[in-house]
């Protein structure tokens, strides 16, 4: 056999496996017990799992980010279990146990934990398609349109918690559509245990409450006691590891029952959550209602947002109205509790309904494949046409978030204007989910140790302050020095250094009081920070 043949057999081979992965159809001399055997669930949910963790692998952090990732970060190296709101104890668990790999450095092996749950998100919603009876075509362009969308990708590519959340709270919408179905008593008890499992990771899953309750409530003739009793069971085995440290943390800090709830439900680090709740005002109403528009849009680009669109609408007829509700519930008590939650970073918190959207725009992918089967346009095939649609769901997000940020820096100034993290590539950090090479938070930090004088107390607010902890903390780098959270509590944190040397990250303008630290101290370059000196100790 010529290399000319060799070439074309392989490449006949794989089309093959591709039309049986993606079409499930059998082609002509394909032997049929191997397709057969490709077919299952688990193995079709792990193919897609496998897809979206390589394009993770591939695009994930080196090593150490900005704010919340490397304290995060620094949370896994210490072990830090805690009950609060913000503490993720189950991901802080799974998160340390992955500083023990032995490769890469610590940051790169906490940002692994992100790729792999990302994974298993993606998996998990192939499953919850399949329980909606969602053709295999349609499941692949939804999980592919999924696993690109622009927040979920940034996030499985770096230390942050939310894939683990959205992978739990997969596993809850899963054993929920299971149970509907089936109203077996196991698949109740399984509800119970995610539920568990779920709050261990993240409390928006909380959010999913209004459309379980709607579950339990149309499918009440299934709700036995035993099943009940077993399922209330399994939830309260899967939380005594959360119950232990909200009790370890209430004889820590003095707390009754009700401070400990609220600990649990409201607090991180000092800082209380529940004051940024239900901020809903016609004032701003305007601006929230842009920000959902454009994120959403954002997230699913073309023929996505459009499917999405669509599935929503076809759900009532195709689903009946029990199962449509659950996804209107899914999708609009987490979509709307982030349209009122006033947080800077108020763009992660719709993910969970992005979870939602994707089970809608299954459903309209599903009705489109119907219609492209029925009615075959006379210029391409339905093969043709799918393999097409699959590659615009791809290609248009991943150019769109690539080419946006380098046209923005180029040609409109009040971008290049705007502040953003240092380095080189800081015009691409937020709108290009990729971090494959990304070192510029630890060359700042590092280039920070290098030049602060010895003893010297370093201000900076977190996303620049964060890093350097890291280094000082993870790797033992410049112990003399400490680094202080600014500025709300500027006069708290000048007067603690006393004769200490004084540094100051940057002079932006909102952020730092420049204004103040010109009036009391002579202000010197010392890149890439800036040195205090107090004016009482100059010469004249």
């Amino acid at each position: 056999m010529s290399a000319l043949q060799r070439v074309s057999r392989r490449a006949r081979r794989s089309i093959w496996i591709l039309d049986a992965a993606i079409l499930g159809s059998t082609p002509a001399g394909w032997p049929e017990t191997r397709v057969r055997a490709r077919s299952t669930a688990l193995v079709e949910a792990g193919f897609l799992a496998l897809g979206s963790f390589l394009l993770y692998w591939f695009t994930l952090a080196p090593t150490v980010l900005w704010g919340d990732d490397a304290l995060l970060q620094v949370q896994a190296f210490q072990g830090q279990l805690r009950a609060s709101a913000g503490s993720h104890p189950l991901w802080v668990l799974v998160a340390h146990l992955f500083t023990k790999l032995p490769f890469g450095d610590v940051a790169y092996r906490v940002n692994l934990v992100s790729a792999l749950f990302g994974a298993v998100t993606v998996g998990l919603l192939d499953l919850c398609l399949r329980e909606l009876r969602v053709s295999r075509p349609a499941r692949v362009a939804t999980v592919t349109a999924f696993a690109v969308s622009h927040t979920f990708w940034a996030h499985a590519v770096r230390t942050e918690v939310y894939t683990m959340t959205l992978a739990t709270l997969a596993l809850v919408i899963l054993f929920a559509l299971r149970w509907q179905q089936s109203g077996h008593p196991r698949e109740l008890v399984f509800l119970g245990m995610a539920l568990g499992i779920a709050l261990n990771t993240h409390v928006m899953v909380l959010l999913l409450g209004p459309a379980l309750l709607w579950l339990l409530v149309v499918r009440r003739q299934a709700l036995t006691p035993r099943a009940v009793g077993w399922a209330l069971i399994a939830t309260l085995v899967a939380l005594i590891p959360l119950a232990t440290l909200l009790w370890l943390d209430s004889q820590r800090l003095g707390m009754d029952l009700l401070q400990s709830l609220h600990w649990a439900l409201f607090e991180f680090d000092g800082f209380n959550f529940r004051g940024r709740f239900f901020r809903f005002a016609w004032a701003t109403f305007p601006r929230d209602l842009s920000q959902w528009l454009g994120y959403l849009t954002l997230q699913f680009l073309g023929p996505a947002l459009g499917a999405g669109i669509l599935g929503a609408v076809v759900s009532w007829k195709r689903l009946g109205r029990s199962q449509a509700l659950f996804l209107a519930l899914l999708y609009l008590v987490p979509a709307a509790f982030a349209f009122a939650y006033d947080v800077g970073d108020r763009y992660v918190f719709y993910l969970p309904s992005y979870l939602a959207f994707a089970l809608w725009m299954g459903l309209g992918f599903q009705w489109l494949w119907q219609r492209l089967q029925a009615r075959p346009p006379a210029w391409i095939s339905p093969k043709g046409a799918l393999y097409a649609g699959l590659a615009l769901i791809v290609l248009l997000p991943v150019l769109t978030y690539r080419l946006t940020p380098e046209l923005l820096y180029r040609y409109s100034p009040q971008f290049r204007q705007v502040r953003r993290v240092p380095g080189p590539n800081s015009h691409y950090f937020l709108l290009w989910p990729s971090r494959a090479n990304y070192y510029d938070a630890r060359e700042y930090a590092e280039a920070v140790l290098d030049a602060l004088p010895e003893d010297a107390v370093f201000l900076a607010e977190p996303v620049l302050a964060t890093p350097v902890r890291y280094l000082q903390s993870v790797e033992g780098l410049r112990p003399d020095v400490t680094v202080r959270f600014c500025c709300w509590d500027v006069e708290e944190a000048l007067a603690e250094a006393g004769e200490r040397p004084l540094v100051v990250a940057d002079l932006a303008e909102g952020v730092y009081p420049v204004a103040m630290l010109e009036e009391r101290y002579q202000i010197q370059p010392l890149p890439p920070v800036y040195v205090l000196t107090p004016r009482s100790q100059q010469h004249p």
